[in-house]
Order: structure tokens, then C-alpha cells, then sequence
């Protein structure tokens, strides 16, 4: 899920590797300092099809477009939110809160309600998570608050900025961890039920 230096990635677990839901492997640390925070493969923004700050073309004047009518069909009952920081707001509360047991079902639950890249990631981590034991292990689970929504400015022109406080908690190395700000840029894309997440790229 989202990260304090740990996160729900869509990277598929190794041995002595956790990514993305702020999840990092602790054990790869020294001098026992916080682990690093992953992030998950960066997503080309020139490539990207979704939405940001307004409607796009085929959406403007009460239009949507066949692509965006079909593709909000695989989505769950009321995914979609009336507003773009609702949908974000909502999207990171799930993605930022979760236990070591509900790790694989909350990213299913971020899948069916999100499109593109960003299904695409929580679908990979949900299969990655699914029968992993390290975070069994170590009781590990992470708890955030959203504290920001807002678009992009300067470099971050043309994405959703989120910014979320987050703490993990576990045994062992994830022990007494203190709670971190975490950076997030995301996409979103309008469909029939509402506006929906398509991109979900952890920054910090």
C-alpha cells in the first residue's frame, strides 16, 4: 500500500524483498536505519491516457467516450467518485491502511476500483502478497491519514499530488518505526460511475 518507507508495490516479491503499500525489507538496512522506501516502476506520463485536472475531449459537453464506457464496465458497484480528490482521498485511505493478513485483499479491493496501470499493480501485488509468510512473520502492518490532495505544480504539472502521514509497526526490525510523510502522484480517468484512479506512482 502506499509506503512510509514501505508500500504496497506491484513488484512481485522475492526472497528478502518487499515493495510498494509502504512496505521495503527491513533486513536490507545497516546500522539498523530506516529502510529506504520503494517505488514501483515510474509510469511514462507523455504515454498516459488518463485524466488529470480537467475533462478530456471526448468527455467535455456530458460526452464519455465507447473506450472509457467499456473499460468502466470491469469496475466494482460505485467505484467511481463525483470528484477527482474524492476518489483519491478514498483510494489512499485503502491503499495507506492494512495488516499483515489483509495485505493481498485490500490491493484486490484497490483493483476493483481503479483502471490501467494502477489495476494493473494492484492486481500483481495482490498475487505477490497472497501466500507470503515474512510479513506474517513479523506482524507487520501499516496505518496512514490522508493530509493533502491537490494538482501538481512545477515538475509534478499535470498530475494529483497526494500526501499522506504514515506509520508501519511489526516485530523486529520494523519495530519502533516513527511515522513518515509519504508522496504520491496519480492520474485519474472519468467513466460512467464517476471519476475513477489510473495511475498510482509513489514518489517518496
Amino acid at each position: 500500500m502506499r509506503r512510509p518507507t514501505y508500500r504496497l508495490a506491484a513488484a512481485v516479491l522475492s526472497a528478502g524483498t518487499l515493495a510498494g503499500c509502504g512496505i521495503t525489507n527491513p533486513y536490507a538496512t545497516t546500522n539498523n536505519a530506516p529502510p529506504a522506501r520503494t517505488q514501483p516502476a515510474a509510469t511514462s506520463t507523455a504515454a498516459a491516457t488518463s485524466v488529470t485536472n480537467a475533462d478530456p475531449i471526448p468527455e467535455r459537453h456530458g460526452t464519455i467516450s465507447p473506450t472509457a464506457t467499456r473499460a468502466g464496465k470491469a469496475l466494482a458497484a460505485a467505484a467511481g467518485q463525483p470528484t477527482p480528490r474524492l476518489a483519491l482521498a478514498r483510494y489512499a485511505r485503502i491503499y495507506t491502511n492494512w495488516t499483515a493478513s489483509t495485505v493481498a485483499r485490500t490491493q484486490r479491493r484497490l483493483a476493483a476500483l481503479s483502471l490501467g496501470s494502477a489495476r494493473a499493480q494492484a492486481l500483481q501485488a495482490a498475487a505477490s502478497y497472497e501466500h507470503d509468510t515474512t510479513l506474517q512473520r513479523s506482524h507487520v502492518a501499516n496505518t496512514g491519514r490522508v493530509i493533502s490532495v491537490a494538482r501538481g505544480q512545477g515538475a509534478a504539472a499535470g498530475q494529483w499530488v497526494i500526501v499522506t502521514s504514515e506509520k508501519t509497526t511489526g516485530n523486529g526490525d520494523y519495530q519502533g518505526l516513527p511515522a513518515q510523510l509519504h508522496v504520491t502522484y496519480a492520474q485519474l480517468t472519468h467513466t460512467p460511475s464517476g471519476w475513477v484512479v489510473s495511475e498510482w506512482e509513489p514518489r517518496t
